[in-house]
């Protein structure tokens, strides 16, 4: 059972804040948070969530508005039981941030047989929809898993 989840990608502006407030609606009394492996490299402390990624979770009455990008770090790691990436790259990532963080660490797709999640950062509102869409699927089949 999973009490808190951490929802990683890459610069914590598109996928995963979106995967953040999809999960905290489909599991309220749950602790869910999102980070970047990335944010500080790219520049991106602080930042708000992408314009289109806003957007679209607006569409299905979420709000990213307060949302602000954070670097992933091993204390934030310790704080949550499952942390959640889009990709296998970010798999390894996540594992050279601190000792120990791999066996807790899993593809957000796998159980909708998904490997990788595409980045929409740059693209289009139709990417940034489909890329919701997908994550919607991902958090339902985690809900699942989480509410046991």
């Amino acid at each position: 059972m999973f009490n808190s989840i951490l929802i990683v990608c890459t610069a914590n502006i598109c996928r995963s804040p979106m995967a953040e407030v999809i999960f905290r609606k489909l599991l309220p009394n749950h602790t869910i948070c999102s980070a970047g492996t990335c944010v500080s490299t790219l520049n991106f402390d602080d930042m708000p969530a992408d314009k289109n990624a806003r957007l679209v979770a607006q569409q299905f009455e979420l709000d990213l508005e307060q949302h602000r990008a954070q670097q992933l770090t091993p204390e934030l790691i310790d704080q949550y039981d499952l942390v959640l990436v889009m990709n296998r790259h970010q798999l390894e990532e996540v594992a050279e941030v601190t000792r120990g963080a791999r066996s807790k660490t899993l593809l957000i797709g796998q159980w909708i047989q998904l490997g990788d999640i595409a980045d929409p950062y740059g693209k289009g509102l139709t990417e940034f929809e489909q890329c919701y869409k997908t994550l919607a699927r991902a958090a339902l089949s985690w809900s699942k898993k989480c509410v046991r």
